[in-house]
């Protein structure tokens, strides 16, 4: 019988953003000869028209460009929602260049001519940080997939725990019985697949965080 193909596994990719031709194909031969995918783009134009949001990796981005620029292209994907790792690369060490686009979210900063270790050692880094990114992202996905089908009594049980009040001090807010919060509360945590009061304060927090948890309770 033949495995099924891992669902999970996504597909990373280096993004080298540079007008510069040359030096995008050393680029690309490079990261071809160390075994790292990696596609090249001539201009942010470019990008933007053939990425999509579901692309996973880094981005190895040229600051100045014709055209729209390395930090215009940051700002436009931060708008956009992008959340790959951007490494700015660059021949020009101005500071206040450098500290806008490091203030803007940039994972690292490149300074022309760089050498290969130096490249591969900051891509590494940038692909784990998405892999990590994309992991909390699906987990919060997940919570908010078991958090939707909580009824309006158990949502209101699942923030009263996330507080910590006993069964008697929920029955009391509620103005119901202590046996209908146990049976809200006990509804809620097989949903949540909670096993205790610390995974449902956990929980809680992560909702919280991606702003999922305080939009279901107010609609």
């Amino acid at each position: 019988m033949s495995s099924q193909p891992e669902k999970d596994v996504i597909r990373q990719r280096v993004y080298v953003i540079d007008d510069e031709p040359n030096l995008r194909a050393s680029l690309l031969n490079f990261f071809e000869s160390v075994q790292i995918e990696a596609v090249g783009f001539g201009s942010a134009e470019e990008f933007l028209s053939e990425a999509d949001g579901e692309s996973a990796g880094c981005i190895l981005l040229d600051i100045q460009m014709p055209g729209m620029t390395g930090l215009e292209l940051q700002a436009e994907l931060s708008h956009r929602g992008n959340p790959m790792p951007i490494i700015f690369i660059t021949g020009n060490g101005s500071v206040s260049v450098s500290v806008s686009a490091m203030k803007a979210g940039a994972f690292d900063f490149l300074l022309k001519p760089f050498n290969s270790q130096a490249v591969v050692d900051a891509i590494t880094r940038a692909m784990e940080a998405d892999r990590q990114a994309r992991a909390k992202r699906a987990e919060a996905d997940k919570l908010m997939q078991r958090f939707c089908r909580l009824t309006p009594r158990e949502t209101e049980v699942w923030e009263y725990v996330s507080q910590g009040l006993m069964n008697k001090q929920i029955a009391f807010e509620m103005s119901i019985s202590e046996i209908m919060v146990k049976l809200h509360r006990g509804r809620m945590m097989k949903k949540m697949h909670a096993k205790s009061v610390v995974d449902v304060v956990r929980m809680f927090d992560r909702l919280s965080v991606h702003g999922g948890q305080s939009t279901a309770l107010n609609s």
